[in-house]
């Protein structure tokens, strides 16, 4: 019988990442299902994503950082040598359990984005990445970009990478059938409003960037968000 539920396929990922005994950076990421058809993570990818999170969080020496569905930890990896105090979440438990193994020096909870265990503004800088596209609905994503900017202090840049483009989302579907990617579940698609008009009800400026990621079949159907303060 397919899998129809997002949590179940990234626990039955998990589970089955679990049994190693060690992990290299491109088994995180692995793990973390950048494998697929269109989904896939070069070296070049992994150096994008690490100057792209550094350069657009400004992470210094000490601060606080945050990743929401940080899965099995494969960015906060590439951020280990950055000197700032690492945590992340995620709402798969053999995920948290390959991360916490693999990066013992950070700090992991079994959570769901829409509903963070931290407190109001703990945090100076929140990120998510390829994360979003796995949400049941728009209802869900806005309780989980709220919920980002509650933890971030209000300095706090926040960055959300990797939407699905409404504006593509025919294109991608035909891409990723090409592929031979499932379909079942779909992907969930963001027209940019979503994101703006959020970012303005909480006080930011929403910030687009094309998703550059080298060698990566879904960036022509993906696009950045910054959701900076005003």
């Amino acid at each position: 019988m397919a899998e129809k539920d997002w949590k179940q396929i990234w626990e039955r990922k998990g589970h089955s990442a679990s049994q190693q005994d060690d992990y290299s950076i491109a088994d995180l990421f692995t793990a973390d299902g950048f494998d697929g058809a269109l989904g896939k993570i070069s070296e070049a990818s992994r150096n994008y994503i690490k100057t792209t999170v550094r350069e657009k969080l400004g992470i210094a020496v000490g601060n606080r950082i945050l990743e929401v569905g940080c899965g099995a930890g494969a960015v906060l990896a590439l951020l280990a040598d950055s000197g700032a105090l690492l945590s992340g979440v995620d709402f798969s438990a053999p995920h948290i359990e390959i991360a916490r193994r693999a990066l013992p020096a950070m700090d992991f909870k079994v959570a769901e984005a829409a509903k963070l265990p931290f407190g109001d503004a703990m945090f100076d800088g929140v990120f998510s990445n390829g994360v979003f596209l796995y949400f049941p609905d728009l209802q869900y994503a806005q309780k989980a970009v709220e919920e980002l900017i509650r933890v971030a202090t209000p300095s706090a840049a926040i960055l959300i990478l990797d939407n699905p483009d409404a504006a593509t989302k025919e294109e991608c579907i035909a891409a990723r059938r090409a592929a031979g990617a499932s379909l079942t579940p779909e992907h969930l698609y963001y027209p940019r409003d979503f994101f703006r008009e959020i970012a303005e009800a909480n006080g930011r400026h929403a910030v687009f960037s094309p998703q550059e990621m080298p060698d990566y079949g879904n960036a022509a159907f993906r696009y950045n968000v910054l959701l900076a303060p005003k």
